[in-house]
């Protein structure tokens, strides 16, 4: 797994606070994990109100801007500009979830701008495909039984990328894990085609199954017709981003483990074997 460079980004620390500014909770913040807000006693950040879904919202860092996403909850996001579906985390800039407001504390500094990787058209007139995974590196304590694949194909079904996240969603250190997915080459999978977003979903796992989050792209997420902000991956449906196709296959264990081949040491009697002979034995004589 190749080595990955994320851009610098300063630790933030997310709070939580009423809206006459009380700070109800604070934690630090992984730029390399995502986050889930909501009801859910399993969320990373956990809020006890009617006004609150199960699964809220979702934080995470992108090109070192720190985002909160719409996880298609029922009441959505509000900022000072109104709704949104996406929207960045700052000390001067928050989020409402229910009647509770999410910001940042301190100065994240300035984040660096988005480095626009669409390729030119090559000579056939067909746009060139770079795709490239960088995510944490986790070891499995004990091989999984079920291996989690994540495959990207285009519309012909050309496949592109093959990854098992098995030891990704390993419980590792505070937060989810997450991976996000894009045009700009700070992307942990890049896309490069003008029909994927600079930064256009976030892949986590949330109740133990992978889901996408839409992240304020711009052809968003569809499925069976409907706009989702986000949708689980269950096996055997296909979510299309831009001109590619994404899908989750559970591939399970079938033959255990080859145990290793234990070679006996020789002893002091063990002859030599005998060396090839380039004569031939008296009765194959042919003379």
């Amino acid at each position: 797994m190749p080595t990955i460079l994320y851009p610098a980004t300063t630790v933030a620390e997310l709070l939580i606070s009423q809206p006459d500014g009380q700070v109800l909770a604070q934690r630090k913040l992984n730029p390399v994990r995502g986050y889930w807000v909501g009801r859910e006693g399993n969320c990373d950040v956990v809020i006890d109100n009617a006004a609150v879904s199960r699964r809220h919202a979702f934080v995470f860092s992108a090109n070192g801007r720190w985002l909160c996403c719409d996880a298609g909850s029922a009441g959505g996001l509000d900022t000072e500009a109104g709704s949104v579906r996406c929207a960045p985390l700052s000390a001067d800039s928050w989020v409402s979830v229910g009647s509770m407001f999410l910001w940042l504390a301190g100065s994240p500094g300035k984040p660096p701008e988005w480095i626009d990787a669409r390729p030119d058209s090559t000579a056939a007139d067909r746009p060139t495909r770079v795709v490239r995974l960088a995510v944490e590196d986790l070891e499995d304590a004990e091989p999984a039984p079920v291996r989690e694949v994540l495959t990207i194909a285009d519309a012909q079904g050309a496949i592109h990328l093959c990854a098992d996240l098995t030891g990704v969603a390993a419980s590792k250190g505070g937060g989810s894990p997450r991976i996000t997915i894009g045009r700009a080459n700070t992307m942990d999978l890049q896309i490069c085609h003008p029909s994927i977003d600079p930064l256009h979903c976030v892949l986590s796992v949330g109740s133990e199954r992978w889901s996408i989050i839409d992240a304020g792209s711009t052809e968003g997420i569809l499925w069976d017709g409907k706009r989702w902000y986000r949708k689980r991956l269950e096996e055997g449906i296909t979510i299309p981003i831009g001109a590619f196709r994404l899908s989750m296959q559970r591939v399970v264990r079938t033959t255990a483990p080859i145990p290793p081949v234990i070679i006996p040491t020789a002893s002091a009697e063990t002859r030599a074997p005998k060396r090839p002979s380039a004569f031939l034995n008296d009765a194959e004589s042919t003379e």
